[in-house]
């Protein structure tokens, strides 16, 4: 499969989630706190290189992608490259490349991993917890009633089907950017890039 057809492919599982979390969403009303971004500031946020594919190939395609390496090798905090410690007006929150974020940005608060016995458990911050516990309440109650929820494996298993190699290699989430922007530049190093 051509790297193209990689971004392309994860794009595709972005976007059903996208739609998979907003159901869910709108079901339950819970939703972040406007200028929130304390999910984001965890220092110690894990990801893969695939799910920052689309990420690396949209900053490669604005001449930027060599910029960012370099600039993400020299970035000497923890905290996500991307994240926008000002919100500004009109954004989407306090991440940068909002359109472009990796899987794990898009599942947390509003997704549930399976326990031991099978059943979905909600994965959310306290934030939420503390500030919306009606909404908190109410996510809570239509995940025990069966009721649909994005499942985060199964969106980890979708990714795997595109390149199990990428998807595999979980690291820090600026070193997993970094590792998509590598492979981007060096797939793109001797070849004439594409004009979609």
């Amino acid at each position: 499969m051509t790297l193209y057809r990689k971004v392309q492919a994860v794009e595709r599982v972005f976007k059903q989630l996208e739609k998979d979390l907003a159901a869910f969403q709108h079901a339950t009303n819970l939703k972040c706190i406007a200028g929130c971004g304390r999910c984001c500031t965890t220092p110690n946020i894990s990801a893969t290189p695939l799910e920052f594919l689309p990420l690396a190939y949209h900053l490669h395609k604005q001449g930027l992608a060599l910029e960012w390496f370099h600039n993400i090798r020299d970035h000497k905090e923890l905290t996500c490259y991307i994240f926008n410690h000002l919100v500004l007006e009109g954004s989407k929150g306090n991440c940068s490349q909002y359109n472009h974020r990796g899987l794990i940005c898009r599942l947390f608060g509003f997704s549930a991993m399976r326990n031991k016995y099978g059943s979905a458990q909600l994965v959310t911050c306290k934030t939420l917890k503390e500030n919306r516990p009606l909404e908190y309440q109410n996510a809570q109650e239509h995940i025990s009633n069966g009721k649909n929820v994005p499942i985060m494996s199964n969106y980890y298993y979708q990714l795997q089907s595109i390149d199990n190699n990428l998807c595999g290699k979980l690291m820090p989430i600026n070193e997993a950017i970094r590792e998509a922007l590598k492979i981007v530049l060096s797939y793109y190093a001797y070849r004439r890039p594409r004009s979609a």
